[in-house]
């Protein structure tokens, strides 16, 4: 990707930059003949997913947003939807939730090992403590 001289990354062959009467920065691609409010270049630039972000970063098509009457608010541009809870947090919520039903899954399995593994250590190593045991070219095991 070709960068300007201040490091900017310039916009794709046929997209412009324009502002609405608010002063809001939008994207005009000219080849579909369609507007944005998503900078074409995030995609190089921004993290992909929640799982791609550090810190309080918020991947390509979010955006944090402020009103004086509701405070902040989050503009998912991909969906066309807002809401005013935090999508960082839901995500980490639901990270939560799976590492804890992982954890807890793994502990259901060594305690069923703890019941089943005492009863069957013994049977397995007692009978071979003083044998070797061998297995021969026609697949029989011979003691020795």
């Amino acid at each position: 990707m070709p960068r300007r001289r201040n490091g900017e990354i310039p916009l794709p062959e046929g997209w412009d930059v324009a502002q609405d009467f608010d002063g809001k920065v939008y994207f005009i691609d000219h080849n579909t003949r369609k507007t944005t409010w998503i900078d074409p270049r995030d995609r190089y630039t921004k993290p992909q997913t929640f799982a791609d972000c550090i810190g309080n970063e918020l991947p390509l098509g979010w955006e944090e947003a402020y009103d004086k009457h509701v405070g902040a608010y989050y503009i998912n541009h991909v969906n066309q939807t807002t809401q005013l809870e935090d999508p960082r947090q839901e995500w980490r919520a639901i990270q939560e939730a799976m590492l804890r039903e992982y954890l807890q899954t793994a502990q259901d399995v060594l305690e069923l090992l703890h019941l089943i593994l005492p009863s069957y250590i013994p049977r397995l190593f007692d009978d071979t403590r003083d044998r070797k045991i061998i297995p021969s070219s026609n697949m029989q095991i011979f003691s020795i």
